[in-house]
């Protein structure tokens, strides 16, 4: 009888796999509990997004990741012997889930990425469709939450998207991750956004910051 060989196991690791694995043990246990409660829910949508909004932005932004709660992942990157904080990633439990980056909107504006309607932070994707942008900084956000508060020191300013909870796909997804993807051309990262929910890509590195040079707290 033919020796039968044992399977081979799967070498591919999605951006979300790589985003827990290189998690401290307290912030890879908010992660996973945070994704059990979003899949007790009877509408995977909530989950579906979430995983696919954090799996881009680990992907953007490759360091491994600080959690404020249950609530909130961190994203950083390289800043010489430092990091940086670029990303945060909110889900407040209110049927949306709210992205930060730096602010990028002039130039996202400029490429036409987004266009300005009558309505003050509605901005049009498309023609049938808008996506909810909000300019931060320290004056109109005088006390941010922890997980903004290191992307609005140091005169920095950042942008909030808000998504609802409604598909893990769609114009509004690829509105925010397109705007993630511009926001990383800052410190060199390539585009990574998937064009459907992860399935077994890789987080690649990110190079070296070469801007300026801003610690976190």
């Amino acid at each position: 009888m033919p020796d039968l060989a044992a399977p081979e196991e799967s070498s591919v690791q999605t951006p979300l796999d790589a985003l827990v694995a290189r998690a401290g043990a307290k912030d890879r246990t908010h992660i996973q509990r945070h994704l059990a409660a979003c899949d007790a829910e009877p509408d995977p949508a909530h989950g579906a997004l979430w995983r696919r909004l954090a799996g881009t932005l680990s992907s953007l932004a490759p360091l491994p990741v600080q959690t404020a709660g249950h609530t909130a992942v961190l994203f950083f990157v390289p800043d010489g012997k430092y990091r940086m904080q670029v990303f945060s990633l909110e889900d407040s439990g209110e049927g949306r889930l709210a992205i930060y980056m730096p602010d990028i909107l002039a130039e996202a504006l400029r490429k036409k990425l987004l266009k300005k309607t009558g309505d003050a932070g509605e901005y049009a994707i498309s023609a049938r469709a808008t996506l909810h942008v909000e300019a931060l900084d320290s004056q109109n956000t005088p006390e941010p939450a922890a997980h903004i508060k290191n992307m609005l020191g140091w005169n920095r300013k950042a942008l909030r998207v808000t998504l609802p909870l409604v598909t893990a796909d769609g114009p509004k997804v690829e509105a925010a991750e397109a705007l993630c993807e511009l926001a990383a051309k800052q410190w060199g990262t390539p585009p990574a956004r998937p064009a459907a929910p992860p399935t077994g890509r890789t987080a690649p590195r990110a190079p070296r910051s070469e801007g300026p040079k801003k610690r976190t707290a």
